[in-house]
């Protein structure tokens, strides 16, 4: 048996370090506004570190503490093997353009960028050009005749002293929350964004869903502000910065 609340490491995150009690946090700690990045990517960790991404010295991946198994219901699981035969079948290198959505589109290797407006945070991913609302004006979700499922479901948020809270539900089964995993349309995701310092956020994701996981999963990912960079238009099948060369060899989506 699992622990009450397990900590799903995803492929392309960490645990993100804890900031210190006496950290400098902006001015206004409630404007999250400009260009932000994952922290915990594989490129990003490598950068920090000096290292290629093809260097044969690079360290590997964080091995996975729970298997699939130890995550999901018998009949999620069932899901993921079926899926996961599916996938075999397909070529080498076959990959869906489909949008990842919620949760994972936390945990990609590109940047977001946060905009206020009355009532309202707006996340602008480059990734897809994927773009999440969280509504602050509202203290409940959409009723259930308005709630069309989604690939990032229906956001709202409050704030807890300079913390942000946002609350999603409403999700379609299009996606799945890292590894494979599948979910259900029952997923409730809670969101909590605190400052680290005045230029590194850490957000702790709850992964709720009791008709897929066997316990609720737990996230934290680590996020750093770019105030010199820009979102730009990516899709993955037009300018696509990771495809390979004619080595074989990946940019990794690396900006020059």
């Amino acid at each position: 048996m699992v622990n009450k609340t397990h900590c799903l490491l995803f492929w392309l995150s960490m645990l993100a370090s804890a900031g210190s009690a006496n950290a400098q946090l902006p001015d206004d700690p409630r404007d999250l506004s400009g260009v932000w990045m994952n922290d915990n990517t594989l490129d990003e960790r490598l950068k920090r570190l000096g290292i290629p991404r093809l260097d044969p010295n690079a360290p590997a991946p964080p091995a996975q503490a729970l298997s699939p198994a130890d995550i999901l219901t018998p009949e999620y699981l069932r899901i993921y093997e079926q899926e996961q035969e599916r996938l075999a079948r397909l070529a080498v290198g076959t990959q869906s353009c489909g949008w990842v959505g919620m949760p994972r589109i936390m945990t990609y290797p590109y940047p977001f960028e946060i905009l206020h407006s009355p009532g309202r945070i707006t996340l602008i991913y480059e990734a897809e050009s994927q773009v999440r609302r969280v509504f602050m004006d509202r203290d409940e979700h959409l009723p259930f005749d308005e709630l069309d499922p989604s690939y990032n479901g229906d956001s709202i948020g409050w704030w807890e002293d300079n913390t942000l809270v946002i609350d999603t539900i409403g999700f379609n089964t299009l996606t799945t929350v890292g590894r494979g995993l599948p979910h259900s349309d029952q997923m409730h995701i809670i969101e909590r964004w605190t400052w680290a310092d005045e230029d590194t956020m850490n957000v702790e994701l709850t992964i709720d869903d009791p008709l897929a996981f066997q316990e609720p999963i737990t996230q934290s990912i680590e996020y750093s502000k770019r105030p010199t960079w820009r979102i730009r238009e990516y899709h993955c099948l037009e300018n696509n910065r990771d495809a390979p060369d004619e080595s074989g060899e990946r940019s990794g989506g690396l900006a020059n």
